[in-house]
């Protein structure tokens, strides 16, 4: 049982060691630096007095001698005295190789120049700083692993918090097993169901194709739901990430459908399924003579949109793939010459997300105006914008039957899942 970012704190100890290692060497260097500029001045002006008497008439031996003793100072790198002429009358020191900072003064007797004296002090590279630093070096990093020791037996989990962490994971790992195979043989039974729905509605419709194609665009209804995808996210995911989200969201609809179809009293035949969810959403249409029939659609929407909502805040959290989406709810519009499911198709592309409008005539409208708080499109362009309606609320009543159809299909999952 480790401590958490062990890594992490360990990194940041050698960056403050290095750091204050660092800032040890630039403060004693600061240091020295003024320690020599002040012990340059003081033995260049020492040196300047002791043999002003020796330069004129110059003895080089007396200047000699004085120079050994200057340069027995350890801090000394060379000395060199010069006549009026700069001839050299005198030099010496231990380390004339060494590079280090000059301090020159002139020697004057009556205000005339008699000599020049040079002196220049060694300056200790960083490797001699850091060997005379060396007692502070190793307490700083001894005390900086007493802090790494310190943090290790401090924020080491207990066992009883490590246990909890494991057991955690695992029923984390299983529940997602589980809701995968749920949704799994969700996919599967509602393939089947569509299927044989699907049959059918051909099986019927055949013997009067032609009459039904026109009764279809007349006298239906369409839901439409799409994706707001302004970012254009769909074509930079490929098939092995969408196709499954598309399935999901064919699940949820199918369970809307099934509920609102129960809670309105009508059969699965009398929704007809137009489009499976992909990239261009799905379509549903009804029958507009059927009872009931716009309430039903538009909770249909509404509960999925409700689910949609769900479904986009558990993904953002796990950082997965995840749009947005909006509905529309439309009948024929025949001044544009469109059929139902067209117009809902186009009526939707003016939405944001989240956003859900209908376009119905007055008798239609009629039946959800009671239930909906329903307002004009805004900048509308056309005769569908014009005479369609944005939903911006609904009862209680209508609220609540449409939250609690979400929590059933929320809950039949979970069920499922256990």
């Amino acid at each position: 049982m480790n401590a958490p970012r062990q890594g992490l704190f360990a990194s940041l100890l050698i960056v403050s060691f290095a750091l204050h290692t660092f800032l040890l060497v630039v403060a004693t260097t600061h240091q020295l630096n003024e320690n020599r500029a002040s012990q340059g001045q003081l033995m260049t002006s020492q040196l300047v007095t002791d043999s002003l008497s020796e330069l004129s008439p110059a003895n080089t031996v007396s200047l000699a001698l004085l120079v050994d003793r200057y340069a027995t100072n350890p801090s000394v790198a060379s000395i060199r005295i010069l006549d009026a002429g700069n001839q050299v009358l005198a030099t010496g020191g231990q380390a004339k190789t060494r590079n280090g900072e000059v301090f020159v003064r002139d020697a004057l007797q009556n205000e005339k120049k008699a000599g020049t004296v040079e002196i220049t002090l060694i300056k200790p590279s960083i490797g001699e700083i850091l060997r005379t630093q060396w007692l502070a070096i190793l307490t700083s990093l001894f005390l900086h692993g007493l802090l790494w020791l310190a943090y290790r037996a401090i924020a080491r989990p207990s066992r009883t918090e490590y246990l909890a962490r494991i057991n955690n994971e695992s029923r984390l790992k299983h529940e997602l097993q589980t809701l995968t195979q749920a949704l799994e043989q969700e996919k599967h039974n509602s393939a089947v169901a569509i299927a044989q729905v699907q049959q059918q509605v051909q099986v019927r419709i055949k013997p009067k194709e032609t009459k039904a194609t026109v009764e279809t665009d007349n006298n239906t209804v369409a839901l439409n739901i799409q994706f707001y995808d302004p970012k254009q996210l769909l074509d930079s995911v490929n098939n092995t990430v969408s196709i499954p989200y598309f399935n999901l969201c064919q699940i949820f609809l199918n369970k809307s459908i099934e509920l609102c179809l129960q809670h309105y009293k009508l059969n699965r035949s009398d929704i007809t399924t137009v489009q499976q969810f992909c990239e261009q959403g799905a379509t549903l249409t009804i029958s507009a003579e059927t009872p009931n029939s716009v309430e039903c659609l538009t909770m249909i929407g509404t509960v999925f949109q409700l689910l949609s909502d769900v479904l986009y805040k558990r993904y953002r959290e796990e950082k997965r793939f995840v749009l947005q989406t909006r509905s529309a709810v439309s009948s024929a519009v025949d001044a544009m010459q469109l059929s139902s499911v067209q117009a809902a198709e186009r009526l939707v592309q003016h939405l944001s997300a989240k956003e859900s409008a209908v376009h119905l005539p007055a008798e239609l409208l009629k039946e959800i105006s009671d239930h909906y708080q329903l307002v004009n499109m805004p900048n509308p362009a056309n005769v569908l914008t014009r005479q369609a309606f944005m939903i911006n609320g609904m009862d209680s009543n209508t609220a609540e039957l449409a939250q609690t159809l979400r929590t059933d299909i929320l809950k039949g999952k979970q069920s499922r899942a256990s």
